[in-house]
């Protein structure tokens, strides 16, 4: 199918730009050039060319002073089996014959054995044409007929021809031969012919190409792709070499596509040329450019020096269906599956270019565009540290692994912190713990920023727990009021965020004196010791309670307990979020029996004290086991059924309540001997039997009313 005009090579070779001699006339003769022009693109099966030469500027014969000028240029242009002739030019000869003869026949015997030893060597494989090195060289057999186009050149001609049989990617040769030309010297006319004449510019028709390769500069070298074609052919993938041997001072490998680029197509990077011992010889930028209306849009793979290498190819494929990314993603550019699926020594770059129509077009926010890639272990994609050139419109990562990629507008998830101290006072000298969380819970790096009374600062790095949890303990060197916030940086999947200020006293330590505990499950729960309903414990236990000889007692005993365990409640609570709000929650009934409690001491208190105490103390131990101890009762009776039945709930409302009365007997007891062990048991039994006579009684008047509602 080749067109086998190769004998342009040898003629070219062979007649330049050197004088040959003339022996009939004794001067020197110089040959004109003539110059072709093909299609500068990949001619498909069926598609009607043109070809065009014409006559270069020639340097006139010159014979002991006397000029001349040319008579005229004859050149034949043969056409291979598989290209059909569509419209000759004007004046033309043309002749079909078999190759062997049309060689035999038409051309001088010192021309003819030069046209068959380039034959004979483009058969054995030994021609190379550096511009399409990846087809082959089809060339005709000697007894295929051939097409012979013989025409006078005077200034320009063109021929137009198809390919009417091209099944493969193919090379075919479109050489001409210029076998004659003819001169008139001076007043003589005397007529010189000689044989034989470069033919310049393209000889090689490209056929059924999927690429066509171009070099455009030194070190550049463009495949460009005709999608369209490679399909038709079925090809499974589009090869793009290195080149070094033609191109050796390559630095990029660009595949150009002007069509949509199907999944099924992927390109390969041949780097077999680049790479010596397994690892590249040089760096080298690897490009797909994929040239739509609105722009070019580029993928550039930067190979750094040194590359280790486990295979000489790198595959781009485009990803037609990607996994759907999560909402806070939107892809922007085309998904590319690079391969081979392994890791890098050193980091590979990848750029992406777009387009401000594509941005327009797509409403996207630039400044949070950035490269993603499907983690596959977590079957979720995922942002690369990424760099945006709002000028240059491109996007740019590192990278040490070959997976699918994308550039997408990401929008990073907000973040929040809480923050609060184990105390809102603290001596000099002693421990103060910062608590906190961060939201949503996850692994992080933070920062604490403390800032002193001097107004110096002082940041310490922390990291959260999975849960979001952190603490930090340290002591303050310096009295005064100090205040702390916690910072986050952010990341690339979360935004920053900084916490609100939390302060803290450091005093001068005193002399040591009985001190109030505080109600630490209630400042945890509430967040600090000012809060309204720390408060009230606080001002109801201080100043009503322990003010009361009984109040006291009780206290002491209370203390000794609830101290032995709230800490701990306490510290859990700073930890997790969720169990504070669990405890602040379970709280309310608790203030609303002892807000109760405090109105009722308010109205004993005009009488006595004493009795006031008493009272709340009464109050508060019912409505306390109301609240949380009665609901437990009903839940066990109508889950245990018989069983709970059988329990005598008269009887031990009964013995409640003569608990209770001399409960307060003995309480009376002990304030009229001022005796203090009294006091305590006598105070702690009270309300023990309170909490034990409320659930008995509900238990018995319950099914009573029950009863009565179903009579009803």
């Amino acid at each position: 199918m080749t067109l086998l005009l190769l004998i342009l090579m040898t003629v070219a070779s062979s007649a330049i730009a050197a004088p040959t001699s003339s022996g009939s006339m004794g001067g020197t003769v110089f040959k004109p050039a003539v110059y072709r022009e093909l299609p500068d693109h990949a001619v498909e099966e069926g598609e009607v060319f043109t070809v065009k030469l014409t006559l270069e500027a020639w340097q006139p014969p010159m014979w002991q002073g006397v000029s001349g000028d040319i008579k005229q240029v004859v050149v034949y242009e043969l056409l291979p089996p598989g290209v059909e002739l569509v419209e000759a030019p004007d004046g033309a000869e043309v002749v079909k014959a078999k190759l062997s003869e049309a060689l035999s026949t038409l051309l001088p015997s010192d021309l003819r054995v030069e046209v068959e030893g380039f034959i004979s060597n483009a058969t054995m494989g030994l021609v190379e044409v550096p511009h399409y090195p990846h087809l082959p060289i089809y060339m005709p057999l000697s007894n295929e007929e051939v097409t012979v186009i013989v025409v006078s050149v005077d200034d320009f001609v063109e021929y137009r021809a198809k390919v009417v049989n091209a099944d493969k990617p193919v090379k075919v040769f479109m050489g001409s031969v210029l076998t004659e030309a003819e001169y008139r010297l001076g007043v003589v006319q005397a007529e010189v012919k000689r044989y034989c004449g470069p033919i310049t510019g393209d000889f090689v028709l490209h056929v059924n190409a999927p690429i066509n390769l171009e070099v455009p500069e030194p070190t550049r070298v463009e495949c460009r792709v005709n999608v369209s074609s490679s399909l038709r052919m079925g090809l499974t993938s589009i090869t793009a070499p290195t080149l070094l041997s033609f191109v050796p001072d390559l630095e990029e490998v660009a595949v150009m596509v002007s069509e949509r680029l199907p999944e099924s197509l992927p390109i390969v990077f041949d780097l077999s040329e680049a790479v010596e011992g397994g690892r590249l010889s040089r760096s080298i930028k690897l490009t797909v450019v994929n040239q739509t209306a609105m722009g070019d849009l580029k993928l550039c793979l930067g190979l750094p020096q040194g590359l280790s290498l486990g295979e000489e190819q790198l595959v781009v494929k485009v990803v037609e269906t990607p996994s759907p990314p999560d909402l806070h993603i939107k892809f922007f550019l085309q998904v590319f599956d690079l391969g081979p699926e392994a890791s890098f020594d050193n980091p590979v770059t990848l750029n992406f270019t777009y387009t401000d129509e594509l941005v327009f077009e797509l409403g996207v926010d630039e400044a949070k565009l950035c490269i993603v890639y499907y983690n596959e272990e977590m079957e979720k994609w995922c942002p690369v540290e990424s760099y945006v050139n709002l000028d240059a419109n491109y996007v740019y990562a590192s990278v040490s692994h070959f997976t699918q990629f994308t550039v997408a507008e990401f929008t990073k998830e907000a973040t929040s912190l809480t923050l609060s101290v184990s105390s809102g006072e603290v001596e000099l000298g002693s421990a103060i713990t910062v608590y906190g969380s961060i939201a949503p819970a996850m692994n992080a790096c933070l920062e604490l920023v403390f800032t002193r009374p001097d107004g110096s600062t002082t940041t310490v790095e922390v990291v959260s727990d999975d849960d979001g949890s952190f603490t930090y303990s340290f002591n303050p060197e310096i009295e005064g009021s100090w205040s702390v916030k916690a910072v986050f940086g952010g990341d690339l999947e979360h935004e920053a965020s900084v916490s609100e200020v939390v302060s803290f006293t450091v005093e001068t330590p005193t002399e040591p004196q009985p001190t109030t505990p505080g109600c630490l499950i209630a400042t945890a729960a509430f967040g600090s010791e000012l809060e309204g309903p720390v408060q009230f414990l606080r001002d109801f236990r201080d100043y009503k309670v322990t003010s009361t000889k009984g109040g006291a007692a009780f206290m002491v005993v209370f203390n000794s307990w609830y101290y032995s365990w709230s800490p701990y409640v306490a510290e859990a609570e700073y930890r997790y979020e969720y169990l504070r709000q669990v405890v602040r929650c379970s709280l309310y009934p608790l203030l609303s029996s002892l807000l109760v409690s405090e109105r009722v001491f308010d109205v004993f208190a005009r009488w006595n004290v004493e009795a006031a105490v008493v009272a709340a103390g009464i109050t508060a131990g019912m409505l306390i086991s109301l609240a949380y101890i009665s609901p437990l009762a009903v839940l066990l009776r109508s889950v245990l059924g018989r069983r709970f039945k059988s329990i005598d709930a008269g009887k031990i409302a009964r013995v409640a309540f003569a608990w209770l009365v001399s409960s307060l007997l003995l309480h009376l007891l002990g304030l009229l001997l001022d005796v203090v062990i009294i006091l305590e048991l006598s105070s702690v039994c009270i309300v023990l039997a309170s909490m034990t006579l409320t659930p008995s009684l509900v238990m018995v008047i319950l099914p009573r009313v029950l009863r009565q509602m179903r009579s009803a």
